[in-house]
């Protein structure tokens, strides 16, 4: 992060808000706003930390994280909740958006990809993907209304889940409680959590999860267009969100 920035991180209902701040005490003017789905939200902060690092000396800038699911979000723009710029995990969304009259930038902008996991809790006995259709284990999965749940499906197909979660990372949430035997989640969202493991060996595999990025607003265009960098490609590639998908 650059010199003279501070993070203030709040929980939200839909998720988290995470406010980052070049520091400009005069500066009275309203935040960019940038929603993300909400298993971009760790990337998207060293995102707009490289992104910042190309801007001027002289330019200040205040940038207000919304993370939650992506169709809460994008239920959020349909009521007129202002914001600059929307990463998702649905790029269909954006046709839903267009038709609610929400304006979106002239360019769409691809990021990457990311595959689903089986989970466990670290500690627990070893599994196997026959587990995954066993009624006495508890699972955790996605909603199907939200992009990881609809991939969950189309991925397993009818699973006898035991409760469906709004994202990706409540059922990561729920694992790491020790609240279910089994979780389908995000690979990066796995990897990235100290206490979770794959139940089994598994091959990354499609279907999978495709991140968009499209400007809401004039001032959030540059921040998008940031996204189709070298720069910000490595950025995810590190955080093990594939440019390709997996074959």
């Amino acid at each position: 992060m650059r010199p003279g920035t501070f993070v203030l991180l709040v929980a939200v209902t839909v998720g988290l808000v995470i406010w980052l701040t070049t520091i400009a005490p005069d500066d009275n003017s309203r935040p960019l706003r940038v929603l993300v789905a909400s298993s971009l939200s760790e990337v998207a902060s060293d995102l707009i930390d490289a992104w910042t690092e190309t801007l001027s000396s002289e330019q200040t800038v205040s940038v207000e994280l919304i993370a939650g699911g992506s169709n809460h979000l994008v239920a959020q723009l349909r009521d007129g909740a202002p914001a600059d710029a929307f990463l998702t995990a649905d790029p269909d969304l954006f046709d839903d958006l267009a038709a609610a009259g929400v304006a979106l930038g002239r360019q769409e902008t691809g990021l990457a990809h990311n595959h689903l996991v089986v989970a466990q809790p670290a500690h627990g006995p070893t599994r196997s993907p026959i587990d995954l259709r066993d009624p006495s284990l508890v699972l955790v999965a996605c909603a199907p209304e939200v992009p990881c749940g609809g991939t969950t499906v189309a991925r397993f197909g009818d699973l006898p889940v035991d409760s469906f979660e709004a994202s990706a990372r409540a059922v990561v949430t729920r694992l790491a409680l020790d609240e279910a035997d089994l979780g389908v989640a995000y690979a990066t969202d796995v990897s990235s959590h100290p206490g979770l493991v794959p139940a089994w060996p598994q091959e990354p595999i499609c279907p999978c999860v495709s991140y968009a990025a499209v400007a809401l607003s004039t001032a959030g265009t540059p921040f998008v267009a940031f996204l189709a960098d070298d720069r910000a490609q490595s950025i995810l590639t590190i955080h093990g969100f594939p440019v390709e998908p997996p074959q």
